[in-house]
């Protein structure tokens, strides 16, 4: 995350994710979900995923009063399931935390330094959103963002029903978009764009599976 273009997931890593969404939305509140990561045994059962990406984002800010939601992605740390979240702080600084998906606590919670030859100015800009604000630069984006990332996640799952397993902010000068992944309620894929400054909800880019 931290404003640079996203790869896209490995097989292993989305199939997981897939796994732990799918038996997050077929299971009743609070019901344990069982998920089977691909190319080995590693298992993650029982684990009850019981926070969503707006809870997590609720948690995540409490934390950092005043700060910004950059980024939220549902991850497994080798003994749970988390929610990683990147947060601009209100002073400024980057911080990355880890959340716990079934209670909330807090599990982690530091400075964030930029990653070697990571580029602010490494955005898309191949197509301008119409009605979005010109911002000379991600932090002030993210700042001024109508839409907030909670807002985001809410609209792309109304558009695609199903759960929401990463939200991410895509800085772009002619306009910033929050893209989302979101497993369907059938199982199926898919990424959208929520324009940071209207709400309006796109498929995503070329080549992945939007619907």
């Amino acid at each position: 995350m931290r404003f640079a273009a996203k790869n896209a997931l490995t097989a292993r890593r989305r199939l997981l994710l897939t796994a732990i969404a799918a038996g997050a939305v077929a299971a009743p509140a609070g019901a344990a979900a069982t998920a089977i990561a691909a190319g080995d045994d590693e298992r993650v059962s029982p684990v009850a995923a019981r926070l969503n990406v707006e809870r997590a984002a609720g948690v995540a800010l409490a934390a950092a009063p005043g700060g910004h939601i950059e980024g939220l992605e549902i991850d497994f740390n080798g003994r749970t399931l988390i929610w990683e979240a990147d947060v601009l702080a209100g002073d400024g600084t980057a911080r990355e935390m880890h959340i716990d998906a079934h209670d909330g606590r807090v599990l982690a919670d530091q400075v964030d330094p930029p990653e070697e030859g990571e580029d602010a100015d490494g955005c898309d800009d191949s197509r301008p959103d119409d009605g979005a604000t010109e911002h000379t630069d991600p932090v002030t984006a993210l700042r001024s963002a109508k839409i907030t990332a909670s807002r985001a996640a809410r609209a792309a799952v109304a558009t695609v029903s199903g759960t929401a397993t990463s939200i991410d902010f895509e800085y772009r000068r002619t306009g910033s978009v929050w893209e989302v992944d979101i497993t369907a309620d059938d199982g199926g894929q898919h990424t959208l764009r929520v324009n940071a400054a209207t709400g309006e909800v796109t498929p995503g880019a070329a080549g992945q599976d939007d619907g």
